[in-house]
């Protein structure tokens, strides 16, 4: 068992650097992760890759429905659910959806029955606590750097839980698990001021990880929204979320500019004081996201963008550029709850 840590842009829980295996022997790998664990940071002001890394999943099959783009078995250590740690899952369905992609992936990867079993019980209870409209609300409010009130969608949230769901279904042939994935989808079409998560971008639908308004557009949320729809499209037929997925992935090659500083990446297009550089932890993210798309659906966009993002990572001066970014954007919108809703220039 490893220590957990608290993902700082979140608030969610991580495993530590040390619990984390490097899965994959893709060419590059182990050197981007090197990179990231040499970038400065410090644990306890924000998310850092020394302390965690996301590699690419090594079962995802980009002809089907397998293993996950992302492995996530750091996040699931231990079964049976709830975890330890999961004193209150329907506070945060993302951790949920994460933990149950990752004792799938524990599965696939024969580590044991228990797993397997660990995930069909997180799926049992996305299905009973789904809303009618396919949603899974989150109820404890958003208090700082994306300000939102309780209850709220997450369309991060909505895409790993269906997700989860599909692969639950190909395994088990439990009809309610396909049914409760195809609904988890429609928050992610219905704009965000109606109840839903999806904003535009230049005209074409953006799935929200924070619904705010103005729009976030936060890069890695939107990502793994748009694999829940490849998932139900692909594993279970639905032309409908296959076209949206492949809709998504267009938008994101169109918009990946818009997150390029030109020495590191952005967390999300939300207007704050400064923007909001993403930290080590999510710059890497956005580099094997990138990686993990171009293999499901292949653009030379996410090719070209991912090698640019790379170079960043690697220079020194560049790491060290955005280590002071990112701590000059905290000391401008604070974590701290109560200093930020004072501060006249955070929007609430």
């Amino acid at each position: 068992m490893c220590d957990a840590a608290r993902d700082h842009e979140h608030g969610r829980f991580l495993m530590s650097e040390q619990a984390q295996p490097v899965v994959g022997s893709e060419p590059g790998r182990r050197e981007i992760v090197a990179a990231a664990q040499r970038a400065p940071s410090n644990a306890g002001f924000f998310s850092s890759a020394k302390r965690m890394t996301l590699p690419l999943g090594p079962a995802s099959d980009p002809d089907g429905v397998r293993g996950y783009p992302i492995d996530f078995r750091v996040k699931a250590q231990s079964a049976p659910w709830p975890p330890a740690g999961f004193s209150s899952p329907s506070d945060d369905y993302v951790n949920v959806a994460q933990y149950g992609l990752g004792c799938y992936e524990r599965w696939l990867a024969d580590e044991g029955e228990a797993w397997l079993q660990a995930a069909l019980d997180v799926g049992q209870f996305l299905v009973a606590s789904q809303e009618p409209d396919g949603s899974w609300l989150m109820r404890q409010p958003f208090r700082h750097t994306m300000p939102l009130k309780a209850p709220w969608r997450c369309g991060m949230a909505q895409g790993e839980g269906a997700s989860l769901l599909v692969r639950l279904y190909l395994e088990s042939g439990q009809e309610t698990f396909a049914e409760t994935a195809r609904r988890a989808l429609a928050p992610l079409s219905r704009p965000s001021d109606q109840g839903g998560t999806c904003a535009w971008l230049d005209g074409a639908p953006w799935p929200e990880e924070y619904p705010t308004s103005p729009a976030s557009f936060v890069l890695n949320g939107a990502i793994f929204a748009w694999w829940g729809m490849r998932d139900v499209g692909v594993g279970l037929g639905d032309r409908d979320a296959s076209d949206a997925f492949e809709l998504g992935v267009d938008t994101l090659a169109a918009n990946l500019h818009r997150f390029d500083t030109g020495w590191w990446t952005l967390y999300g297009l939300y207007p704050h004081p400064i923007p909001m550089v993403a930290s080590s932890f999510y710059h890497v993210l956005h580099i094997t996201q990138l990686e993990a798309m171009h293999k499901l659906a292949p653009r030379q966009e996410l090719e070209s963008v991912r090698e640019r993002w790379i170079g960043y990572l690697d220079s020194a001066p560049l790491r060290w550029r955005a280590f002071a970014a990112k701590v000059l954007f905290r000391l401008i919108v604070p974590r701290n709850r109560l200093l930020g809703e004072r501060l006249p220039w955070i929007r609430s």
